[in-house]
């Protein structure tokens, strides 16, 4: 155990509010504008005459990256400060989508929209995702849940408006204003304050690592501080790459179960006002659809927030249980062929979908504990990016051999129900050993260190 005053302790609340403030702007910027991007996906297709898969690679590298890169996030954070790194992500999230306006080829998409504003997103909210699980202990799950119900307020009302910027003002325009939209980050990032703010309540210790992270980087001086400093990101992103959180028996298995959530995680947001339209339903409505999948997403999310905690029915098996729905209601989408029974279909998806979410957030954080959150966070985003780069064009390449879409969504729907199964798989398999020997599985004290199991208390553990 760590000395208390040698690490600040989380105020569960005060300026904390302000940082989830940062974190619901961050997140709308983020993954309620590429859960969005479906209704350009005929759009692009159609420009650069692309199939299927060649169009899905957008979404893919986009999302790819930016997982793949927030170990990078969270070792810039913690060297330089999370403010200005979420900052700069803001910066680079904007530059990648106007650039894209101008694009003339395919690669020209994967190189703005893929790979610049991937590099933005994995500034911006895998370090705005650590620095709100450091703020929060007790109240985590609710945090979690404000925070990423920003994604669901702009999934709600950007696809329609995506559909009106493209028809009033062409690809490039809509582009050019989505990159606009991007630099609300960089307000988000000035909201942050970094923990050590909190040490005292006489502010003697205000801000002081920051403060030494800011004399060592952001001033322009000798060659010696650049060295310095890049030492000191360089000794700071492997010491956040604590591989040794993915020899817990426990996160392994959360991580497999990511991984397979992860290889359909965007498709149905992707396909499903393409599949609307190749059912002949007109624009709007069928951009709607993506709407309706985000107030029902939201609904989830303030739902699983507000969910108090149980032993008997901890945040890991809600998060089981609502990955096991989410992949039934996604395999028996196919025989959605109204916009009615499309709705009806959008309505169980975004439920179970925004259940998800923030329950698979506050597990990592029971899992591994505050101190190692962003490394677990960054490492677990990374291996997510490996399942994100193959899962949408696979799901197009289904497409563009059977020209349907029915199979795209089996094969999200059969990954979240196997993911969802593998939590309920370890507790039975805990299940087995002499428990009638030990202390009861909800006792803080049969958690040894941080790596025991998902058969800890659904309290949240402060390391």
């Amino acid at each position: 155990m760590a000395n208390p005053e040698s690490r600040p302790q989380p105020p569960d609340g005060g300026w904390g509010w302000m940082v989830v403030l940062a974190g619901f702007i961050v997140s709308g910027c983020t993954a309620g504008i590429f859960r969005s991007l479906g209704v350009f996906f005929l759009t692009f297709s159609q420009q650069f005459h692309a199939s299927s898969a060649e169009t899905a690679w957008i979404t893919s590298i986009l999302m790819s990256v930016m997982f793949f890169l927030s170990p990078v996030g969270t070792a810039l954070g913690s060297t330089i400060g999370f403010r200005p790194t979420i900052m700069l992500g803001g910066v680079l999230s904007a530059a990648g989508y106007i650039i894209s306006g101008f694009a003339t080829r395919m690669f020209h998409l994967y190189l703005g929209i893929g790979c610049i504003t991937g590099l933005g997103y994995a500034f911006t909210l895998s370090p705005v995702m650590a620095i709100v699980g450091q703020y929060f202990t007790k109240r985590r799950a609710i945090a979690n849940s404000l925070t990423m119900l920003g994604s669901s307020v702009t999934s709600m009302s950007f696809p329609p408006l995506f559909q009106y910027l493209m028809d009033e003002y062409g690809l490039k325009g809509a582009l050019l204003i989505i990159g606009g939209m991007m630099l609300n980050m960089v307000v988000a990032g000035a909201l942050i304050r970094p923990l050590e703010a909190y040490t005292d309540k006489n502010g003697s210790k205000k801000q002081r690592n920051s403060e030494m992270n800011a004399d060592a980087v952001l001033e322009t001086g000798t060659t010696k501080k650049c060295s310095a400093a890049a030492t000191n990101f360089l000794k700071t992103f492997w010491a956040q790459m604590d591989f040794k959180v993915i020899l817990m028996p426990a996160v392994a298995l959360f991580l497999t179960s990511l991984f397979l959530v992860s290889l359909g995680v965007i498709v149905p947001a992707l396909y499903i006002v393409p599949r609307a339209k190749q059912l002949q339903i007109e624009d709007y409505a069928a951009a709607s659809l993506l709407s309706v999948i985000a107030i029902a997403d939201m609904v989830g999310r303030l739902a699983v927030g507000a969910i108090p905690d149980n032993s008997r029915f901890s945040r890991f098996d809600q998060y089981g249980l609502s990955l096991c729905l989410l992949g039934v209601s996604n395999l028996l989408s196919p025989l959605a062929k109204t916009y009615p029974a499309l709705v009806a279909y959008a309505i169980a998806h975004g439920a179970f979908y925004g259940a998800f979410i923030p329950t698979s957030l506050t597990c990592v954080a029971e899992l591994v504990g505050p101190k190692r959150l962003p490394s677990a966070i960054g490492i677990l985003m990374s291996i997510q990016g490996f399942a994100s780069l193959a899962g949408p064009p696979f799901a197009g390449w289904l497409f563009d051999e059977t020209q349907s879409y029915d199979a795209t969504f089996l094969q999200a729907g059969a990954g979240f129900l196997l993911a969802g199964l593998l939590p309920f798989l370890l507790r039975l398999r805990k299940k087995r050993p002499a428990d009638t020997t030990e202390e009861p599985a909800d006792s803080p004290q049969t958690v040894k260190g941080e790596n025991e199991t998902l058969l800890v208390s659904a309290r949240e553990t402060a390391v």
